[in-house]
């Protein structure tokens, strides 16, 4: 039987029953790593009308599984196996640090491996909110603690999504995690010391929404749970993880899960101290002040999308 996992403060966030199921809110890691591999899959075309124009071009296909949940589905090659199943733990990581992530996994059918996609319906991409008002800019600051532990250096408005459940709260999905490295060993997201900021490896031109700059003066108050939640995962939680996503279909799992694991633990003491040096605890004044500045951002922002 499944243990609920009544401690994720996203079920109070989410509050419709229908994407708390949709979203496996109620599972624990453990528990949910051994739903997702059981289930079945189906009907894979690209026939399928719920396809995005966008997805198809991509050459998506899509699949029902056996709860009849649409996936956007795409085969891969053997050889890329490995990164995929990395996907895969990103996305179970995003959901142990209570962020609504969309599920992606690797699926395999018939002897075919596919990256896996449960398709987010009646979303808007990010970029067409006002990112930049304090309830999105406060999650969006969490969020950045995820990427930099991911070294996920290409966070752009593609990769948010926003729905809304019945009571009309916005709510933002973490989607896509093809540019997720945990095999480097080395810190490719340095963060700079004299300002709160960072040096990338790679020079993207991507990052948009999670620059520096948006996050100026906010308090450590923000992001001390998800920097919490990210220190109190345990080593042998991460090795149950990994253990359990490379079971099968990956050689030399037991090194991969030592390496993988070690980088985690260390760029999360990396993340946790910079973090806490850089924002110091609650001034209200600050915030306020700073609440009210992207408030008038956001409106100039809405008012020229509405003039376009």
């Amino acid at each position: 039987m499944s243990k609920k996992n009544s401690k994720n403060k996203l079920l109070k966030i989410v509050h419709d029953q229908n994407l708390i199921d949709f979203f496996y809110l109620n599972y624990t890691i453990d528990d949910l790593i051994e739903k997702i591999h059981s289930l079945k899959f189906k009907d894979f075309s690209s026939k399928h009308r719920e396809i995005p124009f966008t997805a198809k071009n991509r050459e998506y296909i899509g699949a029902y599984d056996n709860e009849d949940y649409f996936w956007l589905v795409k085969e891969i090659k053997d050889e890329e196996i490995l990164e995929h199943k990395l996907f895969e733990l990103a996305y179970y990581l995003d959901l142990r640090l209570q962020t609504l992530s969309a599920p992606s996994i690797l699926i395999k059918q018939e002897g075919k491996f596919y990256r896996g996609t449960k398709l987010v319906t009646g979303a808007m991409q990010i970029h067409s909110y006002n990112y930049l008002q304090p309830d999105f800019l406060k999650v969006l600051a969490c969020d950045l603690i995820n990427r930099w532990l991911f070294f996920d250096e290409d966070r752009n408005p593609n990769n948010y999504l926003v729905i809304q459940n019945s009571i009309k709260t916005p709510l933002i999905v973490a989607i896509d995690n093809n540019k997720v490295d945990l095999l480097s060993d080395e810190i490719k997201i340095t963060g700079n010391e004299k300002k709160f900021g960072w040096h990338r490896k790679e020079k993207t031109r991507f990052l948009t929404l999670l620059k520096p700059d948006n996050f100026e003066n906010l308090s450590i108050n923000i992001f001390d749970h998800r920097l919490r939640r990210l220190m109190e995962i345990t080593e042998e939680e991460l090795k149950r993880y990994c253990k359990k996503i490379f079971v099968e279909d990956v050689e030399n799992s037991k090194e991969t899960t030592d390496l993988v694991v070690s980088n985690i633990l260390k760029r999360r003491e990396y993340i946790d101290q910079y973090f806490r040096k850089f924002f110091k605890e609650h001034d209200e004044t600050k915030e306020q002040e700073q609440d009210a500045r992207y408030a008038g951002l956001g409106k100039s922002f809405l008012d020229y999308y509405k003039k376009k």
